[in-house]
């Protein structure tokens, strides 16, 4: 089984060209709620908008007690100009007996089609074949988030499933699908070793 004790030690602080990828922090609270509030942002998400800062501050408790709980790496990400929260990054769903998780992100609709997702998914998904030595990782898409499955094959990740209304959409009020992508160390190794 995989030890993750030291990853969940202190928090993983990560850097990029553009982007410092860390733990939340109490100030982050109103952008938070600015990303969680976009109808643009929310709109592949299973929830609707958020329309309080109350539900921004709960979902910052269950970023700081998901890795206390050693269940999930939720980074912020943050321009190294500004330090502000412009969207996050994280590895859920940490499954040690198998050495897998799943990748999820968003960010804020000014830094669409900027390549910032693909530059913070890059530093994660290194971080996720290295220091936390996984042999895979899972990326649950809705199957018409074209941005994503476009990001997610760049990164080469290959769909692997596709789930007819595996779950409930509670902002559209219906079942929705998903489509499962997955990453192999080995294939992440390998397009490393080309670039």
């Amino acid at each position: 089984m995989l030890d993750l004790s030291s990853v969940f030690a202190t928090f993983p602080v990560l850097e990029t060209e553009r982007f410092v990828l860390r733990a939340i922090r109490p100030d982050d609270v109103d952008d938070i709620f600015t990303l969680l509030s976009d109808d643009r942002v929310a709109r592949y998400l299973p929830d609707p908008p958020y329309t309080t800062v109350e539900q921004a501050q709960q979902r910052m408790r269950r970023f700081k007690n998901q890795f206390e709980d050693q269940i999930a790496i939720p980074w912020i990400i943050s321009p190294r100009e500004t330090g502000r929260l412009i969207g996050t990054c994280t590895l859920f769903s940490i499954l040690t007996a198998h050495y897998r998780a799943e990748i999820g992100y968003m960010i804020l609709p000014s830094w669409w089609r900027k390549g910032a997702v693909t530059e913070v998914a890059s530093a994660v998904l290194d971080y996720a074949f290295d220091a936390m030595n996984l042999h895979s990782v899972e990326a649950r898409i809705d199957p018409e988030n074209i941005a994503s499955k476009s990001l997610l094959a760049k990164l080469s990740f290959v769909q692997e499933g596709y789930f007819r209304e595996d779950f409930y959409d509670i902002a559209q009020e219906k079942f929705a699908d998903t489509a499962v992508f997955s990453l192999l160390k080995a294939t992440w190794l390998a397009r490393e070793s080309r670039r």
